[in-house]
C-alpha cells in the first residue's frame, strides 16, 4: 500500500470508560493510559481538569471510524455539561516513518479531531490543537498514535 494510502486506513480508538462517577481513558488492554500531572497535587488535578478523552488510530492513519466520531461526541457534550472553559487536542504518532510525515500526521489528526467537536457544537476559539508529532521509541504500539482530548475548566 503506497504511503498516502496508508495515512487513510482504518482507525481503531478507545473510549473513554466512566469509572467511579469519573470518566477515565483506558488503554486497548483496559489499563488506565492517563498518567497524573507533573508538578500537580493529587487530588487539585481532578478540581482543574475535566476526564480526559483519548482516540487511537491505526499506523499512518487519520481516518475517523463512527466509533471514533461517537468518542468525539461524548467528549464534546462533555465539555458542554460541565463548563469547559477550553479544550485542547494534543495530536501524537509513533516514531515508525520519518520525523516529517509523524509531524504532518499529528497536525492532521489534531485537525480532523479538532474539526468533528466543532461539528458536535463546540466553539472552534475554544479548541488549542497541539500536534506533538512523532513520540515514544521505534516501537508502533497504539499507545503512540493518538489524540488526547483533554477539558478543562
Amino acid at each position: 500500500m503506497s504511503g498516502l494510502g496508508r495515512v487513510f486506513c482504518v482507525a481503531l480508538l478507545v473510549s473513554a470508560v466512566a469509572a467511579g462517577g469519573e470518566a477515565r481513558a483506558q488503554s486497548p488492554s483496559g489499563s488506565p493510559a492517563a498518567a497524573p500531572m507533573a508538578g500537580v497535587p493529587a487530588g487539585a488535578e481532578a478540581k482543574s481538569q475535566l476526564p480526559r478523552f483519548l482516540v487511537y488510530f491505526n499506523e499512518f492513519s487519520a481516518y475517523l471510524s463512527p466509533r471514533a466520531k461517537t468518542i468525539i461526541a461524548k467528549a464534546a457534550k462533555e465539555a458542554k455539561e460541565n463548563g469547559a472553559k477550553s479544550i485542547t487536542v494534543q495530536a501524537r504518532a509513533s516514531a515508525t516513518g520519518t520525523v516529517q510525515t509523524n509531524k504532518y500526521l499529528a497536525m492532521t489528526r489534531a485537525s480532523i479531531v479538532a474539526d468533528e467537536l466543532e461539528a458536535d457544537g463546540v466553539e472552534p476559539a475554544m479548541v488549542e490543537q497541539q500536534p506533538i508529532g512523532q513520540t515514544g521509541s521505534s516501537d508502533p504500539s497504539v499507545f503512540n498514535r493518538r489524540v488526547d482530548i483533554v477539558l478543562h475548566r
